[in-house]
């Protein structure tokens, strides 16, 4: 085996490592090819230019999509203006045809126009002024026109109950006292009771009537805070007011000599 290889020393071998230094950089050698990306998981997305991409919208927004065979249905109970139709028809002595007619001819657009008047009259029973169970509850429970505006039904045809419901609360938040759903339901049990007996047998007073109450009315507009326990705190001057409270009462048993 000596005498296939040169015996080299020490010089020799710093010499040889720095001939191969100048040649490496000289002659670098070719970088490494980067190793391919990791495919995502799915399908790779189509890469379209910006003209593909325009056609393809324009021809999106000249796509006519055929009509229903069946046509459109308007759910009306849904919609932000079942309370409007309901009054307005109402107002209308309880027909039907003069109530999408008055309705079309007021609106300022053409929210009615799928209203018909046999629609409004399926509504009802056969006597022409009842709302059929399932609407009224939907009435009750506040399902029905959940972000609609403007008066209850049941209220109005509650002659000055309304407006004997709104003043109380107002005069008690002036008071400082805290409002609660309970404490406005007994105020409207209290006005209903004393004036207007059968509209009180008609509702329920749930939660989401009150809520939507309070909301709709123009002179109130309440917004419910988080729920606390600080309306069914006892005040510190409780026992003064509960004397205050029976003073008042035997005040007007003897005023109205009850």
């Amino acid at each position: 085996m000596q005498n296939f290889f040169k015996r080299v020393d020490a010089a020799d071998h710093r010499q040889q490592i720095q001939q191969l230094a100048d040649h490496l950089k000289e002659h670098p050698p070719p970088r490494a090819a980067p190793p391919p990306l990791a495919r995502s998981v799915g399908r790779p997305k189509l890469k379209r230019d910006a003209e593909e991409a325009l056609a393809s919208a324009a021809a999106a927004d000249a796509l006519e999509l055929p009509d229903s065979k069946r046509g459109k249905y308007t759910r009306w109970f849904d919609s932000p203006y079942i309370n409007d139709i309901l009054s307005a028809y109402v107002r209308s002595g309880h027909s039907s045809r003069r109530t999408v007619a008055e309705l079309q001819k007021a609106a300022p657009d053409q929210r009615y126009a799928r209203l018909s008047h046999s629609t409004i009259a399926s509504w009802y029973e056969k006597d022409g002024r009842t709302l059929k169970k399932q609407h009224q509850i939907e009435i009750a429970d506040g399902r029905a026109t959940v972000m609609g505006h403007g008066r209850l039904p049941a209220l109005m045809l509650a002659e000055g109950a309304e407006q004997r419901i709104v003043d109380t609360l107002l005069q008690m938040r002036q008071a400082g006292v805290p409002l609660n759903s309970r404490i406005i339901r007994w105020v409207m049990v209290a006005v209903l009771q004393d004036k207007h007996p059968d509209t009180l047998a008609k509702l329920e007073l749930s939660q989401p009537f009150i809520s939507r109450f309070v909301r709709s009315n123009p002179q109130l507009q309440f917004r419910w805070r988080a729920r606390t326990t600080a309306a069914s705190k006892l005040p510190l001057d409780w026992e003064e007011q509960g004397i205050v409270m029976a003073q008042r009462i035997a005040a007007h048993m003897h005023f109205h000599q009850v």
